[in-house]
């Protein structure tokens, strides 16, 4: 079924998108003839409901709906890959891992979700729930999920009754009733082999809808966040809602964000409401949902949301609190990506006594092109590690901007591990003219034997290879 639908797919591509590619027609072999194939029986128990509000539709209509609904999945897949949101999930259960990209154990085993490779994602959910951390209540649930579709309903029975009995309040107890309830239902039945195909035909059934009549598109969406499905149709759900101009649908979107589903689908949600536009959410709706979890993850969802929506203020507010949780304070740092944000950082950073969040401001005002700010750390902090950031920071930025003020606080600094750090940042800018002026004044042999070192290797800079030839000479 899905090798007919993407085969369908191609051939309703308009013949004015090929046209644009201008390509020599290819010589085709002559196709031979094919029995004609039977048509399925069986209507699959979830299609049931979408194919009931499809059913009126006409074959064109219809036609068309799937095709935009394709095209639209596609162009939505390549534009979240090219994202870089620290999501801490591998790729949305079927996206790329441009989202939380991580390497633990739970992210692991949600990429393997993702893949289908339910025995191995076991095996990772099992380190995650040995280690009983913060995550050990998700690791349950999702393991349960992925034994319930291996058909191992006794298993998946065992776990769920572990989760209740372990985590009693855990944000993911909902969803586990509801999957409780289908394995139940489906204990003692074989396993569609089709079944791993069913998400894929029912993510383009919605979209469809979506595209067709969307108001009656709402309710199978929430029984798809309601039911016991995959966390990719999920969350493909969520982003279907994020489509809609309906108020309704904002009403869903923000209800998950709040924490009316599990944490991945909040974290997920709040992605797609901060980003709506005018039926997003307001910087004060965020804040009301940062300060009402207690889950890092979360919170930390909420701060990229501010990122992408430009909103500095927020994220100061999270920076500038002294006693506030550091991790969270790094990545609100993190996410600050305008200039007008500097003095509000060096102001923090001024004031700050933790090291480690010092170094994280530097390397931001590294990005933002705050050479001065940069050169005033070098010239006035005590601390050698600190300095030494300042300068791969200043050596961060392009040759024109910093490399005289690199060449510059060379010839004035007196420590041979500052002047080291300096000659590698201005390698770093392939500033080969800097370091070639260095090179001739150094008197000293261990840091002329750096510089030439680092000269060496700038093969494609003609002041370097010319300063080759001198020595050669």
């Amino acid at each position: 079924m899905k090798q007919l639908l993407t085969i369908i797919a191609v051939l309703a591509i308009p013949t004015a998108t090929w046209a644009q590619v201008r390509m020599p027609r290819p010589v085709l072999p002559p196709i031979r003839p094919v029995a004609p194939v039977s048509p399925v029986p069986v209507t699959p128990v979830w299609a049931e409901p979408v194919l009931a509000d499809l059913v009126e539709l006409n074959s064109g209509a219809m036609q068309d709906a799937m095709e935009r609904a394709r095209i639209a999945m596609d162009e939505s897949r390549l534009h979240l890959e090219s994202l870089h949101f620290d999501m801490p999930f591998e790729g949305v259960y079927g996206m790329q891992s441009a989202v939380f990209a991580g390497s633990s154990a739970y992210e692991s085993g949600l990429g393997l979700m993702s893949r289908r490779e339910y025995e191995r994602a076991i095996a990772r959910f099992d380190q995650v729930i040995g280690q009983k951390g913060a995550r050990a209540d998700a690791a349950l649930y999702h393991k349960a999920y992925a034994l319930y579709r291996l058909g191992r309903s006794s298993d998946a029975t065992t776990t769920l009754a572990m989760l209740k009995k372990e985590h009693p309040s855990s944000a993911y107890l909902k969803d586990a009733s509801v999957l409780e309830s289908a394995v139940r239902q489906s204990a003692g039945q074989p396993i569609n082999p089709d079944q791993a195909d069913d998400d894929e035909l029912k993510l383009l059934a919605l979209n469809a809808l979506q595209h067709t009549d969307p108001e009656r598109a709402l309710p199978l969406l929430e029984g798809v966040l309601n039911g016991a499905n995959s966390l990719q149709l999920k969350q493909r759900a969520i982003f279907v809602l994020a489509q809609s101009s309906q108020p309704r649908a904002r009403e869903i979107l923000m209800g998950l964000a709040r924490g009316g589903g599990n944490p991945d689908l909040q974290r997920y949600a709040i992605r797609y409401v901060a980003t709506g536009g005018k039926r997003g959410a307001t910087s004060a709706e965020l804040r009301q949902i940062y300060d009402s979890t207690q889950d890092q993850d979360v919170k930390k969802a909420v701060i990229q949301a501010w990122g992408r929506s430009g909103d500095m203020a927020a994220l100061m507010n999270v920076v500038a609190v002294p006693s506030g949780n550091l991790e969270l304070r790094r990545s609100a740092v993190n996410q600050i990506d305008q200039t007008s944000a500097t003095n509000d950082l060096w102001s923090v950073y001024q004031k700050e006594t933790n090291r480690d969040l010092k170094m994280s401001i530097l390397a931001r005002l590294g990005s933002l092109g705050a050479a001065d700010r940069l050169s005033e750390v070098i010239r006035s902090e005590s601390d050698a590690e600190i300095r030494r950031r300042a300068i791969r920071s200043l050596g961060s930025m392009r040759s024109d901007k910093s490399g005289a003020m690199l060449a510059d606080l060379y010839a004035r600094d007196t420590d041979t591990e500052n002047k080291k750090a300096i000659v590698s940042a201005l390698a770093s800018q392939n500033n080969g003219e800097a370091l070639v002026a260095i090179a001739r004044k150094e008197s000293d042999m261990t840091l002329k034997r750096e510089i030439v070192s680092r000269l060496s290797n700038m093969t494609r800079n003609k002041a370097a290879m010319d300063y080759m030839l001198e020595i050669i000479k």
